[in-house]
């Protein structure tokens, strides 16, 4: 299995998915119970779990596919495991953080259009 890195702001929700075919029996069916992760015991929903709560949380799509809905909650970083029942297989998912800008200076990447920068105190 891959990972993925995925930008979110504060407040955005994604689904998350794993490739499950029923029909054929062939995928990444969901470990169930609870997994040990950074020495904390976790609960996994459909087989996936949040590194840190406090920035984000899962919570059980209540679709009949394997996915749940993650919701960031602060402009922190965080990771989304899945862990696999079959092969011990495992993917993350990293989130990066894209904190709130306005675009206001060089370093927020603006003011857009014609903007000239130097590091150069000096200005002539």
């Amino acid at each position: 299995m891959a990972g993925t890195s995925i930008y979110l702001l504060a407040g955005m929700a994604v689904k998350l998915k794993a490739p499950v075919d029923p029909i054929t029996g062939e995928g990444y069916f969901p470990r169930e119970g609870t997994i040990k992760l950074n020495g904390v015991d976790k609960k996994l929903i459909k087989g996936f779990v949040v590194d840190n709560e406090d920035v984000g949380t899962i919570e059980d799509s209540k679709l009949k596919e394997v996915s749940v809905k993650y919701e960031h909650k602060k402009s922190l970083s965080n990771a989304i495991y899945f862990f696999s029942a079959t092969f011990d297989n495992m993917a993350v998912v990293s989130i990066s953080a894209v904190p709130i800008h306005d675009h206001s200076s060089v370093v927020q990447g603006g003011p857009a259009y014609g903007t000239y920068f130097s590091d150069d105190e000096q200005q002539t």
